[in-house]
């Protein structure tokens, strides 16, 4: 059993490889936390930061999964059921 198993680890040269969503999710913050905006506006608003989040989580994601992957490409019966 992985102890680490919910560890994230941010990289931040996966935010320096999109600096047009790290410049996007960063003002979207800033306008929803400190903006009053009317409330359509402020769900689409939402709804794109979400979507920035889950893509950068997934990068991280897949990172860490290739990483494990090259280390500990051998596995036994017990560890792969």
């Amino acid at each position: 059993m992985n102890i680490n198993y919910y560890k994230i680890t941010i990289r931040h040269e996966e935010f320096l490889a999109h600096p047009a969503l790290t410049s996007l999710f960063v003002v979207l913050f800033f306008a929803l936390t400190f903006a009053r905006l009317p409330a359509l506006l402020y769900m689409i608003m939402l709804a794109i930061e979400v979507y920035i989040a889950m893509f950068f989580g997934a990068r991280f994601a897949s990172l860490e999964k290739e990483g494990e992957n090259q280390t500990g490409s051998t596995q036994t019966s017990e560890e792969s059921a």
